[in-house]
């Protein structure tokens, strides 16, 4: 079981330490060493964090605690925003990820749950992501949750062009569990 709640500037430091370390844990061969610090720097700098945090009506972190409340994964929601290929405006579900280390606990699924949830109260009607499209178990763990595949657009690294799969929830009508 873990704890989530709503991230602020207070918690700059430990999401920037998670933030790096779970994307080079995921990512790392995706990109050069050079291209990850650039990526690592555009998204996770304090500076980046803070502004991000500044703006709670365009966007939401929420961290998750475990027992001892360490935190172990984040979800970063982006309000309002027009999805890919459809231009439906909805939630983007722009970063949704946890340490190695706490993988396979069930802590995946109760931080999409609280999210979908936060989304849901929010009046939403979408709630939107976008995945690699290499990356199969992670589309089959949000299908099973109940995203549906809505297409395909671009997505490059310094080091290649991969593609991302958009899906999407209509999240009121996932709302039971």
């Amino acid at each position: 079981m873990i704890t989530i709640r709503k991230a602020t500037t207070a918690d700059i430091d430990t999401l920037r330490e998670v933030g790096c370390q779970t994307y080079r844990e995921h990512f790392s061969t995706l990109w050069s060493p050079t291209g990850m610090h650039g990526f690592l720097e555009q998204d996770f700098s304090s500076n980046a964090l803070r502004k991000s945090l500044d703006l709670p009506g365009r966007h939401a972190w929420f961290m998750a605690l475990d027992q001892q409340g360490n935190a172990v994964g984040y979800a970063k929601v982006n309000w309002a925003v027009p999805a890919p290929l459809t231009g439906e405006v909805g939630a983007e579900l722009q970063k949704i990820y946890l340490l190695k280390s706490a993988a396979a606990l069930g802590y995946g699924k109760q931080l999409l749950w609280f999210v979908r949830d936060e989304v849901a109260r929010r009046g939403e009607q979408l709630l939107w992501l976008d995945v690699l499209k290499t990356n199969a178990n992670a589309q089959g763990f949000y299908e099973a949750f109940g995203f549906r595949r809505m297409g395909e657009i671009p997505f490059s690294t310094d080091l290649v062009d991969i593609g991302m799969v958009v899906m999407g929830l209509q999240p009121k009508q996932q709302a039971q569990r």
